[in-house]
C-alpha cells in the first residue's frame, strides 16, 4: 500500500469518476469506457471497502460549457468529507478547463482527499504534488485547445475553398470533387424554382405559403434518417421551409460561411453558448460568388432579401410591412413629421373597412395625447391619384406584360402536376417490374410487391385527378378580353378602382414608387401636408382637405338635417319620414327614411321633437287655422298677402308660423272682418293698418 494512502482516507469511500466526451465515443469508444469502469478494481486493491461509481456525465464535454451532474455530485462528496479518494483514468477526465480542475484540487486540500490516476497517487495538501496536479490540469486544457486549434484551422482552410463537406440544401447534390451541382430531378427543380416565382409575384413568405396550401401544391425536403442515402419527401410546405429556401444564398450560386454565429453570456457562473444568431451580409467570412449553377441571380437574391427585411414590420423598425389585405393604401409609408414614428392603421365605418390614421406611438409608450389622427380615405385617393398620374404612359406596357405573366402562371403549376405525373407513372412501372421479376411460388415477396405496386398505381390515379382538375379550372383569355384589358391599361385610373384589382398588388406598386410619406397637420387651414419622397430621389408636397367633423362618406346631408330641424318644430316622425321619402331624399347610407331612422337622426344633431299644438311654440296652417277660428283657406291667403309671417324651406314642406305671430293687431283686424262678414282690403306692405274698435 502507498504510503499517502492513511487509515483516514479508507474509512472513506472511493470515487470513481468515468466520463466521455460525446455520444459517438460512448458507443464506439468502448475500451477507453472499459478501462474507466476497472478503476472499481483498483481502488479495492488499494483496500477502500467501499467505491462510488459516478458515470451520469458519460457523453459530456469537459470543457466548461455544459452543466454536468455527475462532476457537481462529486465536488458535493469532497466538499461534505465523505470521499476518501478522487480516481479518474488521467486529469482530462475530471475536467478540460482549469475553473473546474482548481476548484474540485482546492477541495481536496481542505478535506485532505486524494487524487488518483494511471500514473500515481497524489496528495494535494502535498506541495509538490499540488504542483503536478495543477500542471496536469493546465495541460488538459491546452490540449483541448490545441486539437480544437489545429481542426479549426485545417476546417476554415477548406471553408476558404468553398470545400466544406456539409449537407448540400434540396435542389442541389454533391459532386465527387467535394463542389455542388444542380439535381438532375426536374421534378424538384421545378418545386425551388416555383417557390421563387410565387414570391415575385406574391411579394410575400406568407402568402407564397398559402398558395402552396390552397393550391395542394407540395413541396420537396429531405426525410431525416440515420443512415443511408437522402430520401426526398414531398408534403404541404411549412412557413420556415419557404423562408429557408428564400434565405440561403446558396440558390443565387454562391457558397457563404459564417451566416451565423455563436454567443457566449455567463449563467449561474458558468459560459453557456447559443447559436443561430443571424450575422449581416458584410461580416460573413467567406462569400464565394459564382461558385455554382444558381437557380436565381445574385441580384435578385438580394432584391429578396431586402423585401424580407421591408415585410419585417416590428417596433423599432424602419420597414413597411408586408402588404396586407386591409384597405389602408398607405399603410406602412406614412411617417409622423412631429415625433418620426410610423403611423397606425385602425378600421372604421359600418362594414369596418374605413381606413382612418393615426400617431399613436407616444400614446401606447408615454400616455401622452395622440399627435395626429385623420380619415384615410381622402389621403389614399389623393396619393393614389398622383402615383398613376405618374405611370399612366406605362400602362399599356403593363398590360401586355399582365397578359404574358397571366399566361406564364396559369402554366407553373401544370408543369409541376405533369412532372409529378411522371414520376408517379415512373415509380408504377419501377413497382410492376420488380413483381414481374418474382417468382410466383414465393408468396411472401409476392404479396408485399403487389401491394407496393397498388400504391404506386394509386398515386399516378391520384396525380391525373389532380392535373385533369387543374386544366379543368384554367381559364384561356379571349381576345375579347385581351382588348379590355389593353383599355384598361390606357385608363390606369379605371383600373385601380376595378373591383377585381387585389388590394395587397395596389399597396406593393405603391411602396415600389413611393419610398416614405411624412405627414403634418395644418389645423388653422384644416388641411392635411404630404410630403413625398419617391423611390428616385425626387419629393413632392401635396396638400389635401381634412374633413370636418361629422362629415363622412356615409353622413346625412347637410340640407336634409336643416329640413328636419326645422319641420320638426310642427310635426312628428312619421310624418316627416314620409315627407322626406317623397321629396326624394335618401338616408346618408342611400336608404329610404322612417320614424326610427328619423328619430335617430334627430337623437345625433341634438334636435327636439314636436310636443302637442297647445304647448308648442310653432303651428302650421291647420293649426293656425283652429287656433284662429276661420278655414285654412284665409289662413293660407293671410300668409300668401304676406300679414302672417311663415315659412317653408321646400316646395311640399309645411309652413310654419309662430304662435305669437297670431297676436299682431294687423292679423287680428283681419280675422275680426272675416267674422263680421266684411270684405277683407287687400294688404299693402306699405300702409299701416289701424285696428277696428
Amino acid at each position: 500500500m502507498n504510503d499517502k494512502i492513511r487509515p483516514i482516507h479508507l474509512e472513506r469511500a472511493a470515487y470513481v469518476y468515468i466520463r466521455q466526451s460525446s455520444l459517438h465515443q460512448v458507443r464506439h469508444h468502448l475500451e477507453s469506457k472499459r478501462r474507466q469502469y476497472e478503476l472499481k478494481a483498483r481502488a479495492q486493491e488499494l483496500g477502500f471497502a467501499k467505491v462510488v461509481v459516478i458515470d451520469e456525465d458519460l457523453g459530456i464535454s469537459g470543457a466548461g460549457s455544459k452543466e454536468r451532474p455527475g462532476f457537481g455530485r462529486l465536488l458535493a462528496a469532497v466538499c461534505d468529507g465523505r470521499a476518501g479518494a478522487v480516481l479518474a483514468l488521467e486529469a482530462s477526465r475530471l475536467a478540460r478547463n482549469n475553473r473546474d480542475w482548481h476548484h474540485l484540487i482546492d477541495l481536496c486540500v481542505l478535506t485532505d482527499t486524494l487524487v488518483i490516476d494511471a500514473d500515481g497517487i497524489y496528495d494535494p495538501q502535498v506541495l509538490n504534488d499540488r504542483l503536478l496536479l495543477g500542471l496536469k490540469g493546465t495541460m488538459s486544457e491546452f490540449e483541448l485547445g490545441l486539437l480544437r486549434q489545429r481542426a479549426q484551422e485545417a476546417y476554415r482552410q477548406k471553408v476558404a475553398r468553398g470545400e466544406v463537406l456539409t449537407q448540400v440544401p434540396i435542389g442541389y447534390v454533391r459532386t465527387e470533387t467535394n463542389g455542388v451541382e444542380i439535381t438532375p430531378d426536374r421534378q424538384v427543380q421545378e418545386a425551388v424554382r416555383g417557390v421563387f416565382a410565387q414570391f415575385r409575384r406574391l411579394g410575400s413568405v406568407r402568402q407564397v405559403l398559402l398558395w402552396h396550401r390552397h393550391e395542394k401544391v407540395p413541396l420537396c425536403s429531405y426525410r431525416p434518417q440515420e443512415h443511408g442515402p437522402l430520401q426526398i419527401a414531398w408534403e404541404l410546405p411549412v412557413y420556415s421551409r419557404i423562408l429557408g429556401i428564400l434565405k440561403n444564398p446558396i440558390y443565387a450560386g454562391a457558397f457563404a460561411y459564417g451566416r451565423t454565429r455563436t454567443r457566449s453570456q455567463m449563467v449561474e457562473g458558468r459560459a453557456r453558448k447559443s447559436g443561430g444568431h443571424t450575422v449581416p451580409m458584410q461580416e460573413w467570412s467567406v462569400l464565394i460568388r459564382d461558385h455554382h449553377a444558381g437557380y436565381i441571380t445574385w441580384d435578385e437574391y438580394t432584391s429578396i432579401q431586402k423585401q424580407l427585411t421591408a415585410n419585417m414590420s416590428k417596433p423599432g423598425r424602419a420597414a413597411k410591412g408586408a402588404a396586407k389585405n386591409g384597405p389602408a393604401l398607405l399603410a406602412g409609408l406614412l411617417r409622423c413629421a412631429r415625433c418620426g414614428r410610423k403611423l397606425h392603421v385602425g378600421y372604421g365605418g359600418t362594414d369596418g373597412r374605413v381606413p382612418r390614421y393615426q400617431c399613436r406611438g407616444g400614446n401606447i409608450n408615454h400616455g401622452v395625447k395622440l399627435c395626429l389622427s385623420f380619415g384615410g380615405l381622402r389621403a389614399d385617393k389623393a396619393i393614389t391619384g398622383l402615383v398613376l398620374d405618374a405611370v399612366q404612359p406605362l400602362g399599356v406596357e403593363a398590360a401586355l406584360q399582365a397578359w404574358e405573366t397571366s399566361r406564364v402562371q396559369q402554366g407553373q403549376k401544370q408543369d409541376a402536376l405533369q412532372l409529378a405525373l411522371e414520376k408517379a407513372r415512373y415509380e408504377s412501372d419501377r413497382a410492376r417490374r420488380q413483381y414481374d421479376t418474382v417468382e410466383p411460388e414465393n408468396r411472401l415477396v409476392a404479396a408485399e410487391l403487389e401491394a407496393r405496386w397498388n400504391a404506386a398505381l394509386e398515386q399516378v390515379t391520384e396525380a391525373e385527378a389532380k392535373l385533369k382538375a387543374d386544366l379543368s379550372r384554367s381559364r384561356v383569355l379571349t381576345e375579347a378580353q385581351r382588348q379590355r384589358l389593353l383599355e384598361l391599361g390606357r385608363d390606369l385610373h379605371a383600373l385601380w378602382d376595378h373591383t377585381d384589382a387585389p388590394i395587397p398588388l395596389k399597396k406593393r406598386i405603391l411602396r415600389t414608387m413611393i419610398e416614405e410619406i411624412v405627414v403634418e397637420m395644418d389645423e388653422e387651414a384644416g388641411e392635411i401636408s404630404f410630403r413625398i419622397h419617391w423611390a428616385g430621389g425626387a419629393h413632392t408636397a401635396l396638400r389635401v382637405p381634412k374633413n370636418r367633423a361629422g362629415v363622412h362618406g356615409r353622413a346625412t346631408d347637410r340640407e336634409v338635417v336643416e329640413l328636419v330641424r326645422e319641420i320638426a318644430k310642427v310635426s312628428s316622425d312619421a310624418t316627416m319620414a314620409s315627407l322626406l321619402n317623397r321629396l326624394g331624399y335618401d338616408t346618408g347610407a342611400g336608404q329610404a327614411w322612417t320614424a326610427s331612422r328619423v328619430r335617430s337622426l334627430r337623437d345625433y344633431q341634438k334636435i327636439p321633437c314636436a310636443g302637442a299644438a297647445t304647448k308648442r311654440a310653432h303651428l302650421t296652417l291647420t293649426e293656425a287655422a283652429e287656433q284662429l277660428g276661420v278655414n285654412v283657406g284665409v289662413v293660407r291667403k293671410l300668409v300668401q298677402r304676406q300679414v302672417l309671417p311663415a315659412k317653408q324651406l321646400v316646395r311640399g314642406a309645411p309652413w310654419i308660423i309662430n304662435r305669437t305671430d297670431l297676436q299682431q293687431s294687423e292679423v287680428q283686424c283681419y280675422i275680426a272682418a272675416v267674422h263680421n262678414n266684411r270684405r277683407v282690403p287687400r294688404h299693402d306692405p306699405a300702409q299701416t293698418v289701424i285696428p277696428l274698435l
